[in-house]
């Protein structure tokens, strides 16, 4: 039952990171139009953002997932080794995994993929998608005792 646990947690936190990622990366687009004086109404924002949620999940959601594999394998280590805080760890070890992911993306690309993360706003957004996620792991894969 544990590993079930763990597995559908995990599932979760990348579903959680994915959308909320997919969110803020389209919502700073937006932002950056209507700042240049576009006019994008409610129902427009609304279906680009499910839009987007939709393009962006296959490939994002893979990205997500390689990175919280990485960094939740480390948090239950440091876990392990350290046993307490362990909402924290998660939380930092989301958060971290995104940043690595956009950061090696845009080495690998020489551009941030992801463009709603291209100001320095919208990568803490991206941070805070990945922190969400991990909060998200560190609940749903906690043993019923504690």
């Amino acid at each position: 039952m544990r590993i079930l646990r763990v597995v559908l947690a995990f599932v979760a936190a990348v579903a959680v990171t994915t959308i909320l990622g997919a969110v803020f990366h389209t919502q700073f687009v937006i932002g950056r139009l209507t700042g240049l004086g576009v006019n994008v109404s409610g129902a427009d924002r609304l279906s680009t953002t499910l839009h987007d949620i939709g393009g962006m999940a296959p490939m994002f959601g893979m990205v997500i997932a390689l990175g919280f594999l990485v960094a939740f394998l480390a948090g239950a280590l440091v876990y392990r080794l350290a046993g307490v805080q362990r909402e924290l760890i998660y939380v930092v070890a989301g958060a971290i995994a995104i940043a690595v992911a956009l950061t090696a993306m845009a080495m690998v690309y020489n551009i941030t993929p992801i463009a709603g993360a291209r100001s320095w706003a919208g990568f803490a957004a991206q941070m805070l998608a990945g922190a969400l996620g991990g909060y998200a792991f560190a609940m749903l894969s906690r043993s019923r005792e504690a």
